[in-house]
């Protein structure tokens, strides 16, 4: 069924040609490789996973989730792509910050029992790649989980920068955490902040606690 079922790639290098471009010849070579390895092929395994589950709704759910692997691997790809590029593009002139210690993550989660609150703090962070935000969001994921329980979640984004290769996995992330583990999720940073506006931002940690009072005294009125 599978195999029927798999695009025939054989022939592939004889039918692709180079696109002409301003780089060398080797270059332009080196860089269609890359893009094909990176963002053609992924994109490539992900439509057509997509498309026969789509067409496909009678599949036994060892197949559905082969095929669900495969386009969740075709998304890694491309994230490790994205990462490639972006420090083709920027580490000349905006070179990534110092990595954050893992000792200091544990600082930055913490849990107010009394209030039913468990705070994420990227203040000052700067989230310069997709390892970066699956290290803290690790962490994050590990305490959290080991409560056994969900929990109204803020997090603070004061001076937190995001850098645009890191913003898919920063979304994904973020949005696991309030599925899996909240009853709400608030942020809030301070005017001036650089970060995308946004109305779903809070502007003051007092303001979070005030959403997050209003909302409990909806669940329980």
């Amino acid at each position: 069924m599978s195999e029927d079922r798999s695009q025939d790639r054989t022939g592939q290098d004889e039918i692709r040609q180079d696109r002409p471009g301003r780089a060398a010849p080797g270059d332009t070579l080196a860089l269609n490789t890359k893009v094909e390895e990176n963002f053609v092929s992924p994109l490539t395994a992900i439509r057509g996973a997509l498309e026969i589950l789509r067409d496909h709704p009678d599949l036994g759910e060892d197949e559905r989730r082969a095929f669900l692997d495969a386009a969740l691997d075709g998304c890694r790809r491309i994230g490790r792509g994205i990462d490639e590029l972006a420090a083709a593009v920027y580490s000349a002139a905006n070179p990534p910050p110092p990595e954050v210690p893992h000792s200091e993550y544990s600082g930055r989660v913490h849990l107010h029992e009394e209030m039913e609150i468990f705070e994420i703090d990227l203040s000052d962070l700067v989230l310069s790649s997709a390892a970066v935000v699956d290290e803290i969001f690790d962490h994050v994921d590990s305490r959290i989980n080991a409560t056994g329980r969900k929990w109204y979640v803020i997090v603070n984004f004061h001076n937190c920068r995001v850098w645009p290769e890191a913003w898919v996995a920063f979304a994904h992330r973020g949005k696991k955490v309030s599925v899996n583990f909240a009853l709400g999720t608030w942020r809030f940073a301070e005017e001036g902040d650089d970060m995308p506006a946004s109305s779903e931002t809070l502007p003051s940690r007092e303001a979070a606690l005030a959403a997050i009072a209003e909302a409990r005294a909806k669940t329980d009125g």
